[in-house]
């Protein structure tokens, strides 16, 4: 069984909408014969101060990889995928299509799932018990644990953000106006970001070379990367590790799949990733909830029941700029 063009480019479209780090998209697709696809990395949108050694990239290719791995299961078609060894031309891996899959129970859920980086409402008492069994995950519940995550969350954030060159590369990922043309394309813009226009304004002063140096000078940065409201707010956190060799497309695959059973169960996420990134913030999270011997934290994740609303569609690109 194989796709026909127009089945090939909606699974490309079901796939690109998994989530990728700062929303860049590194992933294509071109397709080399009715029964395989390669996968494909574009270097120019790796994050070269944020994500140096290109890992999560890495991981993001894999949660793509995954989506199109369930976008063919709900054709009733199999997506076997065998990671490629020649990452220097550019290759990721390499699918194959057969017949005979069943759809995927997690795969409805792909064009539900959102990020959410504003205040939860409050979620049932057991809203995270079916997660809490994910083997894959420590769920912290408590309030005053909730509250220590929040804390060296903070002091995490602002020790990144403290980093010149790491601000301006998160600022170039910001879509701060609505004027901006990249604004529904790819990125963080700010309604994804939950800023209002003001603060939208705003960061882009802030965030500027010597402005928030000066700020910091004067000890205001701190409140002004705070979230710990925000985080303090969420039904739990969620710290993701997997085994410490794994490759990146592995955990890129399972992290998507931890991501849409969050989905599943009604609930929405917004990823901590500072608390994996920063060496401190990660060795904090071990030691305060036992993480086990032999894994990786990958990223933490504040996750609870997001207010109902009306959202607008997910940037992302073009189809056409996703194939080839």
């Amino acid at each position: 069984m194989t796709l026909s063009d127009p089945d090939f480019a909606a699974v490309v479209l079901e796939a690109n909408l998994a989530p990728s780090v700062h929303n860049t998209q590194p992933t294509r697709w071109l397709r080399v014969s009715e029964a395989e696809v390669r996968v494909r990395d574009v270097a120019e949108r790796h994050l070269a101060i944020g994500d140096p050694t290109g890992r999560d990239a890495g991981v993001s290719h894999g949660a793509a990889i995954e989506g199109f791995v369930l976008a063919c299961s709900a054709r009733e078609i199999a997506a076997t995928v065998s990671p490629s060894s020649n990452l220097s031309a550019g290759d990721v891996a390499r699918i194959t299509l057969s017949g005979g899959a069943a759809p995927d129970p997690l795969q409805p859920y792909v064009h539900v799932r959102r990020t959410y980086r504003g205040r939860f409402v409050p979620a049932a008492p057991n809203a995270l018990d079916r997660i809490a069994e994910d083997r894959d995950v420590v769920v912290v519940r408590a309030k005053d644990g909730i509250a220590h995550v929040a804390a060296v969350y903070d002091t995490a954030s602002l020790s990144s953000f403290r980093d010149q060159a790491f601000r301006a590369e998160l600022l170039s990922w910001m879509r701060l106006s609505r004027q901006d043309p990249r604004w529904t394309r790819d990125g963080l813009n700010a309604q994804a970001m939950e800023m209002s226009g003001f603060e939208a304004a705003g960061a882009g002063v802030v965030l500027r070379p010597g402005v928030f140096e000066a700020l910091d000078r004067l000890g205001v940065t701190a409140g002004f990367v705070a979230e710990a409201k925000v985080v303090c707010s969420a039904a739990g956190i969620l710290l993701f590790h997997r085994p410490a060799d794994e490759s990146p497309l592995e955990t890129g695959r399972r992290y998507y799949r931890l991501w849409l059973s969050i989905t599943q169960s009604g609930l929405s996420a917004a990823p901590m990733a500072v608390l994996a990134d920063d060496p401190k913030a990660a060795s904090e999270m071990a030691r305060s909830f036992s993480l086990p011997t032999g894994r990786r934290l990958i990223t933490a994740l504040r996750v609870g029941r997001a207010p109902e609303r009306t959202l607008p569609p997910k940037p992302r690109l073009p189809v056409e700029e996703l194939i080839g």
